[in-house]
């Protein structure tokens, strides 16, 4: 089916309540990570089953194509098979966008993937900071530095350059020192032509509470206002994520630019505590997104790790249409949103969100 076809059907299924096919895949092929983040708990959990690459080709042969597939963790390059497991996913799924995200620390690791990755300018990988080198540091633990970061960073931007591989920093908004070191940090990017979002720090871990603690993690769901790290009290955020939409404005990239004011309008508005924040795409999740763990399980989006079915073990079909996944998808539609980027993103592009609300920020 044309991609631009099935795009449409998405936004009418999901603007009707009705169940399409998986576009957009989140997939997290490992809980191991090796930084000590205070904002995630990824590295409290144990490491579990990990699917072997043949598995995950398998399974993703049962979703078959799809626009978007988004490889994170844990930290993916602490897997040695991970160009094994991508090239499974490629050839079974064939995404418009490969996207990798990663803590740097693995410089080796990450240009050797990126270097001989088949199809490069599909391929995006995003390497997450959270502050200048002392805060940074402090933050993620010795054994993931700015400099493994920036070293990472370079490497790929020489890949960029060559192969057309796309590189970007996710930027940790995590205490007040991270607030201040960010125009130092965006300058230092801007040298080597690296553009940088900002995240700020929630309040507490969303994606594995279910597992650590045994509940979903819907206090950080907010109707309106935005669940804030303790530490980040009494810090100019709102002054902050002003200034980055008007840094957005100036992207180089209309389908980015456009995405982060989209973005960041939304946030602003959640941070002045609107009662009725906007913009405020009806959630995609169970629907045109798919989460899969790494054993092959499917929760239902970062807040909530219930699970409705293993796409290892069972087929797309059964996982997809069971009673789990409509109580989940009942439960989504009561949930009063979120402003998680990775779930505020394919809502909007699967509901036809950014066609109203954001292409006039273009």
């Amino acid at each position: 089916m044309n991609r631009l076809v099935g795009l449409a059907v998405a936004v009418a299924k999901n603007r009707t309540g009705r169940v399409p096919h998986p576009s957009w895949c989140t997939f997290l092929v490992s809980y191991r990570c090796n930084a000590r983040c205070g904002m995630c708990d990824s590295w409290r959990m144990k490491p579990g089953h990990e699917l072997t690459a043949n598995e995950i080709g398998a399974m993703f042969q049962k979703l078959g194509r799809l626009d978007v597939v988004r490889v994170t963790g844990g930290e993916p390059f602490l897997r040695k098979d991970i160009v094994d497991v991508v090239d499974a996913i490629e050839d079974a799924s064939r995404p418009l966008v490969l996207h990798v995200t990663t803590n740097g620390s693995m410089p080796d690791e990450v240009e050797a993937f990126a270097a001989r990755f088949r199809r490069p300018r599909r391929l995006s990988i995003m390497v997450s900071l959270d502050g200048h080198r002392d805060e940074h540091d402090r933050s993620r633990g010795e054994d993931v530095t700015y400099e493994m970061a920036f070293s990472t960073i370079r490497r790929l931007t020489a890949l960029r350059d060559r192969r057309g591989v796309d590189v970007s920093v996710n930027y940790t908004v995590i205490s007040p020192q991270s607030v201040a070191d960010t125009a130092r940090v965006r300058s230092e990017l801007a040298a080597m032509g690296v553009e940088m979002s900002i995240v700020l720090a929630y309040s507490g871990s969303a994606t594995y509470v279910i597992k650590l603690r045994g509940k979903r993690a819907e206090e950080l769901i907010m109707p309106s206002g935005y669940p804030l790290h303790p530490a980040l009290a009494g810090a100019d955020v709102q002054g902050l994520v002003t200034e980055e939409m008007r840094i957005a404005r100036k992207l180089t990239s209309r389908t980015r630019r456009i995405g982060k004011q989209y973005y960041l309008r939304g946030l602003l508005a959640r941070l002045r505590n609107e009662a009725q924040p906007a913009p405020h795409p009806r959630c995609v999740a169970v629907r045109s997104h798919i989460r899969l763990l790494p054993d092959g399980s499917v929760p239902v989006c970062q807040f909530n790790g219930e699970t409705v079915g293993n796409l290892h073990t069972q087929s797309l079909y059964e996982v997809w249409h069971n009673r789990k996944a409509d109580d989940a998808r009942a439960w989504v539609d009561r949930c009063t949103g979120c402003w998680a980027e990775c779930e505020v993103v394919p809502s909007a592009i699967y509901t036809g969100d950014f066609v109203a609300n954001g292409w006039r920020a273009a």
